[in-house]
């Protein structure tokens, strides 16, 4: 029941309070008499049926337009876009507030004087936009009549979704890639390859005539042909920490770096990010790439669950080398590394940083102190620009 005397009263209230001013201001006049009271009323009557006239005007038939001129793709890109208003009258509207319903940040809201003009158009950029998946809800349009008496408000829904992935930077990863490649392994497929000889058998119809062997057939006096391993390289694994707070943006930027380099798109890459939870995506498809851009563009940090815990959890199978992506080094994670090692197989550290930080001391004792040559380690420094957030922040400092 208060439900719908709240509902009643927001819908009422400003003809509420319209009657109560005309009838104040006719009562005074009536009973008061003279050139001041009826002076007061007849001067409040235009401001009192524009009031009436905005109540009744139907706001709801504007037609509203969202144009993005300029869809930010990459986090830092520009964003550019109009709202254009448009409608059938000139009835004279004093003031429009207009604001956009969105997940984007600093969405002020727009105050416009269209007064008799029919058509108009709101410009709205942001010069940076940081990684995340935005999405416009509606635009709420609020008139008032010139006392700011009554208000009046619409919604226009106009939904529409854009994804930001991170910045992308130019960064070495054939010279990344080389330091696991060394150590790859093969396995069986169903492709023939000449480069190894398992055994030889009778010549059978079908058979290349350079995969005979001709020794094997002088000694038996009969046709006999070699057997071939039939063998493909193995995926390229790649375990990023996609969790840790420490340098995260840096982290999922040099990640989108990595899976746009023509360089990974060649190869058969296999990623595992640990972080809410394990995502597993393989890059030999372009699709499967998009895929990956979006988790990593809504990927958040996670503060209280250690990367450490979620590797030690993930399977390699033996004689596979593999590539680790963190932003801090640790004992642990180091020990967890080496024991995952098979004595044919190569493991990589890429340790990402901002630009101009290096490894902490504690961090620089950890890796000299490793003896083997299976692991190499590289330190990768990504230099991001300020976000708007930062910015801010160091403006009310």
């Amino acid at each position: 029941m208060k439900q719908y005397i709240k509902v009643i009263w927001n819908k009422g209230r400003d003809w509420f309070v319209l009657f109560c001013i005309f009838t104040a201001t006719f009562s005074y006049a009536m009973f008061q008499g003279g050139f001041v009271s009826w002076f007061l009323f007849y001067s409040f009557l235009p401001f009192g049926l524009y009031a009436v006239a905005v109540l009744l005007y139907p706001l709801k038939k504007w037609n509203v337009a969202r144009d993005v001129k300029l869809q930010p793709r990459f986090a830092g890109d520009h964003l550019s876009y109009d709202i254009h208003i448009t409608r059938s009258s000139a009835f004279l509207v004093y003031m429009a507030a207009v604001k956009e319903e969105s997940n984007l940040l600093d969405q002020e809201e727009r105050t416009i004087y269209p007064l008799f003009q029919r058509n108009a158009v709101i410009p709205y950029e942001r010069s940076f936009v940081e990684r995340g998946e935005y999405e416009f809800f509606t635009i709420s349009i609020e008139i008032s009549d010139l006392l700011g008496i009554v208000k009046k408000k619409a919604y226009f829904l106009l939904q529409q979704r854009f994804i930001v992935y991170p910045q992308i930077h130019k960064i070495d990863i054939p010279f990344l890639l080389a330091g696991i490649e060394e150590g790859k392994n093969e396995v069986s497929t169903g492709n023939q390859s000449t480069t190894l000889v398992t055994g030889i058998r009778e010549y059978q119809p079908g058979d290349r005539l350079g995969s005979i062997d001709w020794k094997a057939t002088a000694r038996k006096a009969t046709l006999i042909s070699k057997e071939f391993g039939h063998y493909h390289e193995r995926s390229i694994i790649i375990i990023a920490d996609v969790m840790g707070p420490l340098y995260f943006e840096e982290r999922m930027s040099f990640l989108a770096s990595m899976l746009i380099h023509e360089e990974t798109k060649r190869k058969k890459v296999d990623f595992l990010l640990a972080g809410d939870a394990l995502f597993s995506q393989k890059t030999s498809e372009q699709r499967e790439v998009e895929n990956l851009l979006h988790h990593l563009a809504r990927a958040q940090p996670i503060s209280n669950r250690a990367f450490e815990t979620e590797f030690q959890n993930i399977a390699i199978q033996k004689q596979h080398s593999f590539m680790v992506i963190v932003s801090q080094v640790t004992g642990t994670l180091i020990g967890q590394i080496q024991s995952k090692l098979s004595p044919h197989a190569k493991a990589s550290l890429i340790v990402v940083k901002n630009e101009g930080a290096g490894l902490s001391d504690e961090e620089a004792v950890i890796v000299n102190g490793i003896q083997s040559s299976a692991l190499t380690i590289e330190v990768v420094h990504i230099d991001l620009p300020l976000s708007l957030k930062e910015v801010r922040a160091e403006i009310s400092e």
